[in-house]
């Protein structure tokens, strides 16, 4: 261990000390805050070297975006010292814009440090330092003020080769404006990016060697460093308010990877957490190092520590302290922290391995989401023709600083929504409810209070209160609007002088099937039974065709004399066609032999099924005025000739595994609603037709992943045809895919060219096979494909395409003896491999032309185009070279040339 300290100290020393008296700036980003309708307080901050003393800078220019500068003299005395040769400067000035625009703010420096792997390497020293932040002025009186976000984590940093390294700017809004992250190049100037520029895994390429930038955390993520050195990147910090960009930083930093031994610690904390204001948030954090005889020392920083009031802490921290330990991050939330953007903490772990004080870091990253409460409660009554809406006061967050609770707003819709509550996810965004009222602060004795007058008789209103939050301008107007979690629903019907349906339900699934109808009678105090004397009469209408049209019931048809005439409310309709149609009805109310009106419009449960390989998809589907609540799931035993309860689910699709193909499952669903309204029967139970299916096996395995090799690969001597082989493996489906039990067998797909038309060229039927030998004919260039196939031959997708090319060779002998000896007679090639054709001319010693072919096996006997042998001698040719290839027939790039001696 210790060797390993020493030599990385001597890395760490030598990386950090060359150049010192000529390079500079390692990392730094400009932030701002707004002071007046036209005033910034900006703040440049630079990571330098400290050991570049003639490179120190006590002021700076800085460029406002205005077509001004101006002379910044250092805040921070001579700058703060950190570990590494590291030194932080602050350089803080205040500007007053001539008027509401964007602007960017920049500063140059002529020096970055040297030697920067990914920054025109080894020349980065020549590169200017460049950073710039744009925003845009707001006016305060009605869009409030607006700061940068505030960069807490440090950025130069230390990663090993080969160990995943891990950062976070730690970026925090103060305004609570939405953030988001991307990586861009570092710039040398406001118009330029630096030259020669390489993101991280671009150096050393490959394998595991690849950078991520989280756009919603910030969390860079370098899976792994492979050469060591310094690297510069750059992170752009985008700020939102309602869709709008506002301003972006853009951060230059460092980080130096080195060959080192070493293993940074680990945090074991929760990820993300969501709570409701006034909750204290208590997280242990569990501390270790995977290497022996270090010490760890544990920080936090993030927007919790940046709040005004009531900052979280850490506690039972001990410092730079023996692995293992646990310290607890406590945060006591309030009202005020209420925000619809997560804060978010980077907790950092730093060993001791590079000497007293610095080391390897880790960073763990969590994001904590702080919301109102839901208002409490929540309950309505009619008020002469509206419907008013009582929650109870106080509400947990009506007292905040600075006004920052608003008020309540009131939600509705027609029919109940059943939503479960979600912590992470307050508010109404998303559901289907309408904004009604938009804010109120009523109140009616101990009780606030609101009411809603556009209601309509006969239609049953849900509804929801949430409260809301807001930041305020300077003259009230409220901006970054941040929502409660959402009430208790509520549910009324400001007039209940029509027919309520509550059932229609499957009694019998048949051709000639039955349903069951029920219903509930206005209420007489509604109805208003003066007004509207009798007779009464109630006509139920049905519908076969989705609603698109409907039919009297004729059989149903229901008059009485007087208001309180017991009817019965149930009826059974006879005689439907219950297995492929979805019945829709509703009851037409008549008061004094005149139309008053209809009831809502209702359907059955409507139940389809998918069947596939070992398993069946249920979906239904129902159109009814109430909330549905859930629903059970019941599977016909045959044994026992009953339905048996299988699962429940809150959703109207729900998937059956595990069965046995070619087996009959029937089922039914039992659905369960509410009209969340008083003097209803609750639950509504309904239940859909019974339908039966069989799964089969119409599932395809998964393809294999092809190989193709042949005698090419490895240069060796064709000395036959029997060589002229491609090799095919695969993997075997059923081995590699857990979906797959069933392979029977292969298809191979093969083409002579690249391009053409795949074709199936043979099958196998063995599926433990996972090797096919070819023979394409014609050299063994082609492409090949396999796919899997089941026992119901299923065929799974295609492999991978694999394309093998042949490998030419083309080699002409310098003599040949056509003296009708029998031996050496003909001028043939001494290799001819793979060869389409040949463009081959021949010429005497005075330059003419004697013998030409394109047959690639020459075959000359010594004979001019005259037919007269030629003299003993010395000739010369030329011969083009054209390939069997696999994208057809190319030219090789070499002419052969050479001379023939003709011995006789």
């Amino acid at each position: 261990m210790k060797k390993n300290v020493l030599y990385a100290l001597v890395v760490l020393c030598s990386l950090f000390w060359q150049d010192s008296f000529a390079t500079h700036n390692r990392a730094g980003e400009i932030t701002y805050v707004q002071t007046g309708p036209l005033t910034i307080m900006m703040t440049v901050t630079t990571y330098t070297k400290t050991s570049s003393i003639s490179a120190d800078r006590d002021s700076i220019e800085i460029f406002w975006g205005d077509a001004t500068s101006q002379i910044v003299k250092r805040t921070n005395g001579n700058g703060q010292q950190l570990p590494n040769d590291v030194k932080v400067n602050k350089y803080v000035a205040e500007h007053t814009y001539p008027g509401r625009a964007t602007y960017t703010m920049g500063f140059a420096d002529p020096n970055r440090v040297a030697n920067i792997l990914n920054v025109n390497y080894p020349n980065s020293v020549d590169v200017e330092f460049f950073l710039s932040t744009t925003f845009t002025l707001l006016d305060p009186q009605f869009q409030g003020t607006n700061s940068s976000a505030i960069l807490l984590q440090p950025p130069v940093d230390i990663a090993c080769v080969n160990k995943q390294y891990i950062h976070n700017p730690n970026a925090y809004d103060p305004d609570g404006d939405s953030l988001s992250y991307e990586l861009v190049i570092p710039r040398m100037s406001a118009m330029e990016e630096v030259p020669g520029y390489l993101f991280p895994d671009e150096v050393s390429p490959g394998g595991t060697n690849n950078v991520y930038l989280n756009p919603t955390t910030g969390n860079f993520v370098w899976n792994t460093p492979k050469q060591q050195g310094e690297y510069n990147i750059a992170i752009k910090i985008n700020e939102w308010r309602n869709g709008i960009l506002l301003n972006s930083i853009i951060r230059d930093m460092q980080i130096l990877v080195l060959d080192c031994n070493n293993r940074p610690p680990v945090i074991e904390v929760e990820n993300e957490i969501c709570v409701v204001a006034g909750e204290e948030i208590n997280l242990e954090l569990k501390i270790n190092d995977p290497d022996d005889n270090q010490l760890v020392l544990l920080t936090a920083l993030g927007g919790p520590f940046e709040v005004e009031n009531d900052k979280a802490r850490l506690e039972n921290n001990p410092g730079q302290a023996a692995a293992p330990f646990t310290s607890n991050f406590v945060w006591q939330t309030t009202c005020n922290h209420i925000s619809d953007q997560y804060y978010q903490v980077v907790f950092r772990a730093i060993d001791n391995f590079f000497g007293d004080t610095t080391g390897l870091a880790t960073l763990r990253t969590i994001r904590i989401k702080v919301v109102g409460s839901p208002p409490q409660n929540l309950t309505a009554e009619t008020e002469n023709n509206g419907i008013r809406l009582f929650w109870e006061k106080p509400y947990d967050c009506e007292i905040t600083n600075d006004e920052y609770f608003q008020g309540f707003s009131v939600w509705r819709k027609t029919g109940s929504t059943s939503m479960q509550l979600d912590t992470c996810n307050p508010g109404m965004k998303g559901s289907p409810y309408t904004k009604v009222i938009f804010l109120t602060n009523d109140i009616i004795g101990d009780s606030y209070t609101s009411i809603d007058n556009s209601v309509e008789k006969g239609i049953t209103y849900c509804y929801r209160v949430i409260a809301e939050f807001a930041k305020l301008s300077a003259t009230g107007n409220p901006y970054n609007r941040v929502e409660s979690l959402r009430s208790n629903e509520v549910c009324l019907q400001l007039i209940r002088d029509l027919p309520i349906i509550t059932k229609v339900s499957i009694d019998k699934t048949e051709n000639n099937g039955s349903v069951h109808i029920r219903w509930s009678k206005p209420f007489a105090n509604d109805l208003d039974t003066i007004t509207n004397p009798p007779p009464y009469k109630y006509e139920l209408f049905r519908s076969i065709d989705d609603g698109l049209s409907y039919n009297i019931v004729q059989d149903f048809t229901i008059t009485t004399p007087h208001y309180s005439t017991q009817i019965d409310t149930n009826y059974i309709d006879l005689g439907l066609n219950t297995i492929n149609v979805q019945p829709q009805y509703y009851i037409k109310f008549h008061s004094n032999q005149a139309h008053f009106g209809n009831s809502a419009e209702v359907s059955s449960t409507f139940l389809e099924i998918s069947s596939s390989d070992l398993m069946q998809t249920l979906n239904w589907s129902s159109f009814v005025p109430w909330s549905k609540t859930y629903y059970n799931i019941h599977l016909y035993n045959q044994v026992t000739s009953s339905f048996d309860f299988l699962s429940t689910t809150n959703v109207p699709s729900f998937t059956h595994n595990n069965l046995d193909n070619g087996v009959e499952y029937c089922y039914k669903i039992e659905a369960f609603g509410s009209y969340s309204i008083p003097n209803i029967e609750d639950p509504l139970i309904n239940y859909s037709q019974e339908v039966c299916s069989v799964p089969m096996d119409n599932i395809p395995p998964c393809p294999p992943v092809l190989k193709v090799t042949n005698i090419c690969d490895s240069n060796s001597e064709i000395n036959s045809v029997e060589d002229l082989i491609n090799t095919l493996t695969f993997t075997q489906p059923n081995v590699a895919c857990i979906e797959t039990n069933d392979v029977l067998g292969y298809y191979i797909y093969f083409s002579i060219l690249l391009g053409d038309t795949l074709t199936i060229i043979d099958s196998i039927l063995e599926a433990t096979t996972n090797v096919y030998l070819h023979n394409p004919n014609i050299g063994i260039s082609g492409c090949y494909a396999i796919s899997a196939f089941d026992s119901n031959y299923n065929e799974s997708a295609r492999s991978n395409v694999v394309c093998v090319d042949n490998c030419p060779e083309y080699k002409l002998p310098n003599t040949f003896t056509p003296n009708n000896d029998g031996s050496n007679e003909l001028f043939v090639p001494i290799i001819n491999r793979f060869i389409a054709s040949i463009d081959f001319v021949v010429y005497n010693e005075w330059g003419n032309q004697v013998f030409s072919t394109k047959n690639s096996k020459i075959e000359w006997d010594g004979v001019s185009y005259n037919g007269k042998p030629l003299a003993e001698g010395t000739y010369y040719y030329k011969c083009k070279v054209f390939e069997q290839r696999v994208i057809g027939i190319v030219e090789a790039k070499e002419i052969l040339k050479g001379y023939i001696h003709i011995i006789k």
